[in-house]
């Protein structure tokens, strides 16, 4: 079950498009200077906390290109009482460069601040993201 995209903050969803797109520079330009991505229930190897926009662009131009392709699919939508906050859940597949298949269902926190992403926590099944940590420190 996908989601009414109309439904959907624009900024998330063009949030999503540009990674679906693989566009880490696009992406880029929607966070904030001091954004945070919070990973409350990392993998090993893999940090629970990445600060700054340029460290969060430099990290996923790393972790984009251990995958050929990138899909993910909006599932539940949340708005906030605060305008500033959307919550999603979404579905990512991704075909990994080295072989393989990654899956996961996501929930994430967005916090918006001057309409740029100031704050993503990011909540995944850690076991199943642990092939995706393997494969980027395969490619380091």
């Amino acid at each position: 079950m996908s989601v009414d995209l109309r439904a959907v903050d624009p900024r998330v969803t063009r949030f999503y498009e540009l990674l679906d797109a693989k566009d880490v520079n696009g992406w880029g330009q929607l966070w904030h200077p001091d954004g945070e991505i919070i990973v409350p229930y990392p993998p090993d190897g893999f940090p629970p906390l990445i600060s700054g926009q340029a460290t969060i662009v430099e990290g996923f131009h790393g972790l984009i290109g251990v995958y050929t392709t990138f899909t993910s699919e909006l599932t539940a939508v949340f708005p906030g009482a605060d305008p500033a906050v959307t919550t999603v859940e979404y579905r990512v597949r991704a075909e990994l460069a080295r072989g393989g298949e990654y899956t996961n269902d996501n929930v994430a926190i967005f916090e918006f601040e001057d309409d740029l992403v100031r704050r993503y926590h990011d909540y995944f099944d850690p076991r199943r993201f642990q092939v995706v940590v393997e494969a980027l420190n395969a490619t380091e």
